[in-house]
């Protein structure tokens, strides 16, 4: 019994993780093609990405679940600092809440963010720090793409 709730645990948190993954955010930018929204979700994706690699560049930090590289990109998939998924899901979550304006949708992106967020932590993905790191970075972009695109 203990080990099926854990495994339902696990298997729940992956799910959860998935939602700041690549594949997700591609996808919901596809959602909004024909929306205003399209330039900034895709500016938000480009910026995120660029700052959290140039900073994993200089300055690599080893997963809490240490990950082996042997070659430029691995290892900077390797590093933990910041956590590019809280950044996504962080600046997503600022951009809906905003844009649509809505108490009960900015409830639910705050929901999905922390879930994201600490899904990394129990999946040994990140420590505080990193995801701290990615808020920022999240919350960053949002702002750089407010200024630029936005408004």
């Amino acid at each position: 019994m203990r080990k099926t709730i854990h495994k339902l645990i696990n298997e729940f948190f992956r799910d959860v993780t998935a939602i700041g993954g690549l594949a997700a955010s591609v996808l919901l930018t596809l959602l909004f093609i024909s929306s205003p929204l399209l330039i900034p979700l895709i500016a938000g994706s480009v910026i995120t990405a660029a700052i959290v690699v140039l900073i994993r560049i200089f300055y690599f930090k080893n997963r809490p679940k240490k990950e082996t590289y042997t070659n430029f990109w691995e290892r900077i998939d390797a590093s933990s600092f910041p956590s590019l998924h809280t950044a996504r899901i962080v600046f997503l979550a600022m951009l809906f809440s905003i844009h649509f304006a809505n108490q009960y949708l900015a409830i639910l992106c705050i929901i999905t963010a922390v879930l994201v967020s600490y899904s990394r932590i129990y999946l040994q993905k990140h420590d505080w720090i990193d995801i701290l790191a990615g808020i920022v970075v999240g919350v960053g972009t949002y702002f750089i793409v407010a200024e630029i695109i936005l408004f």
